[in-house]
């Protein structure tokens, strides 16, 4: 029983990652904290990560987490590049926290077009 619910919440979370925001507005507002967007954009891209982990495995297959951590190295390793040769007071810390947030934004798009592409295929494959 705990198992199916477990798995059932997971399913939901994996699907629908931004129901955690929403739960996590609700949580900080019922504590009586007034929550930031950054805030709950940094606690849901762990979330997103996996949601499009799941769902990319789903479309395509094995291999697609390789395929994301290296995307997710490549993207932090040209961002430190750049910010360097931009700002004289590098600090790992900030680059971080706009890579972290980086992340969020195209992790969102991310999901669009895999949802999408998601229920292109189902439609194909139910229509021939």
């Amino acid at each position: 029983m705990v198992s199916v619910l477990f798995s059932n919440l997971i399913a939901v979370i994996v699907v629908f990652p931004f129901i955690v925001s929403v739960c996590l507005l609700f949580l900080y507002q019922r504590i009586g904290r007034a929550p930031t967007i950054r805030k709950i954009a940094d606690l849901t891209t762990p979330f997103l990560f996996f949601s499009i982990y799941m769902i990319s495995h789903t479309i395509f297959g094995d291999g697609v987490g390789y395929t994301i951590v290296i995307l997710a190295l490549s993207i932090i390793i040209i961002y430190a590049v750049f910010e360097r040769r931009r700002v004289k007071d590098f600090q790992i810390i900030r680059l971080i926290r706009k890579v972290w947030r980086l992340y969020f934004l195209l992790l969102i798009a991310a999901y669009m077009i895999l949802i999408l592409i998601g229920l292109v295929l189902k439609i194909i494959e139910y229509v021939t």
